[in-house]
């Protein structure tokens, strides 16, 4: 039975994928002299931003931060949406009793930055970072930090996420993975435990799994 629900950010509860593809897109249009292609920006996604910067071809990453820092706060202050039905989801989680916890690529600052999230924050018990650990996703520390924080073992969390990055850190990790279909692209590395096409179908989840234990 499930007693740790662990949450991804970007794509699964905050729909960010447009303004992290135009802060993207303005920190190596200097650099680059053109905008990024869609295949350079999937290489983007899910991992931690310094990191991302180095794949998509910079050199000068301390740079090319800046610029995407600036360019990210200031969307982050205009507010970016929550996927329907995830603010519910997590009311009803805390109705519950169910412990709940983030690991996200971003970093302290992105995270106290996004006034969309800071609305749900008071859900989470625990919240894992890119500055938390020395490996990042996809490997399993992130996870495995995060399950030490709140006390639980592989068989009682569950991530749910939207990119590779996030399954394999599930995998790795030895816990199972939901996928959250709202905001995930097409992958077909990606072989989730559970796939959900709503957030609430997490619930149903829960309940079968109780069912069984």
């Amino acid at each position: 039975m499930y007693e740790l629900i662990i949450f991804d950010i970007d794509g699964t509860m905050i729909d960010t994928e447009e303004v992290v593809r135009k802060a993207y897109g303005h920190a190596m249009f200097e650099e680059l002299g053109r905008d990024l292609t869609d295949e350079e920006l999937a290489r983007a996604f899910g991992v931690p931003t310094m990191q991302a910067l180095e794949i998509l071809g910079s050199k000068n990453v301390e740079k090319a931060s800046r610029r995407y820092f600036e360019s990210l706060f200031k969307y982050y202050r205009e507010g970016v949406g929550l996927f329907d039905g995830i603010e519910e989801l997590l009311q009803e989680l805390m109705r519950r009793g169910v412990k709940c916890g983030i690991v996200t690529s971003r970093n302290r600052d992105e995270v106290a930055n996004d006034t969309t999230l800071s609305s749900l924050l008071k859900y989470f018990g625990y919240v894992v970072t890119s500055e938390d650990t020395q490996k990042h996703k996809p490997e399993a520390e992130p996870v495995l930090k995060l399950m030490e924080m709140a006390g639980a073992e592989p068989p009682g969390a569950i991530y749910i996420g939207d990119t590779y990055y996030d399954f394999m850190c599930a995998k790795n990790a030895g816990v199972d993975f939901a996928l959250a279909s709202w905001g995930a692209r097409e992958d077909g590395r990606i072989r989730p435990d559970h796939t959900l096409v709503m957030p609430a179908d997490l619930l149903d989840v829960l309940d079968q799994e109780r069912c069984r234990g």
